[in-house]
């Protein structure tokens, strides 16, 4: 068997196994134990990963060439991935569990600082936590595509970024050669986030292939497995502190 062959075996050996775990803990993802959190400064016996889906009611965050709406996708996604955090030994928090956002203020502008300041206290209330926002990426030229990670200004969100691109592309997107950012100012949630923090953006609306995938329930399961696997490595399971 030449290399192609054998990378090509090895590759769906690997989807294989991820869909065998996938089929085993969706048992679990339809358990009510989903809910949006009031601040909380209590000591969890878990480590705890709080799981931001980016966007939410009015405002919904990058379109696709299709009208695929960016906070759908970040909220189906940052579901599966806290239920897949859950049964892996963490505890997960979502900033936002429905198609809302955290802020009843009108008028637009107000409202999405008001929100993107509700979603950091929200993670602020987890000293030892790791924030992971979900998000979805668009950009003029169509051919661009591909998962990419942003980090906070620690060490620790760094680690978490690398290894959750890592991950991503050595399980489900092989031709991905991307690199993690630094986040500025311009991401206000990770710019001011006190607590290790990641944005995680699954890939691009602007691309009609890649779109179609991320509207795909079993893609979605395979995206969430390999950030949760991504996570895992650099934040076991076993761990209590991120500190």
């Amino acid at each position: 068997m030449n290399k192609a062959a054998l990378k090509t075996s090895a590759g769906f050996a690997i989807l294989a196994i991820l869909l065998a775990i996938v089929i085993l803990i969706m048992h679990f993802f339809f358990s009510p134990r989903l809910s949006t959190p009031a601040a909380n400064t209590d000591i969890s016996p878990l480590p705890v990963i709080v799981i931001d889906a980016g966007h939410g009611g009015f405002d919904g965050g990058a379109v696709g060439g299709d009208g695929t709406l960016e906070k759908d996708l970040n909220l189906d996604i940052a579901r599966i991935l806290s239920e897949l955090l859950r049964v892996s030994g963490y505890e997960a928090v979502m900033t936002r569990t429905e198609d809302t956002m955290l802020t009843t203020d009108d008028g637009i502008g107000k409202a999405k600082m008001r929100d993107l300041k509700q979603r950091l206290i929200i993670a602020s209330s987890y000293p030892d936590a790791l924030l992971v926002s979900i998000h979805c990426n668009k950009f003029p030229a169509e051919r661009c595509r591909g998962l990419q990670v942003y980090y906070s200004g620690s060490e620790l969100a760094q680690n978490a970024a690398d290894s959750i691109q890592n991950s991503v592309a050595r399980l489900i997107q092989p031709e991905n050669r991307r690199q993690t950012k630094k986040a500025d100012s311009s991401i206000y949630l990770l710019d001011r986030a006190k607590t290790p923090s990641v944005l995680v953006e699954c890939g691009f609306l602007s691309n009609s292939e890649e779109c179609a995938l991320l509207k795909e329930d079993a893609y979605q399961k395979k995206l969430a497995l390999s950030i949760l696997s991504g996570i895992a490595e650099v934040y076991p399971p076993g761990s209590i502190s991120v500190g």
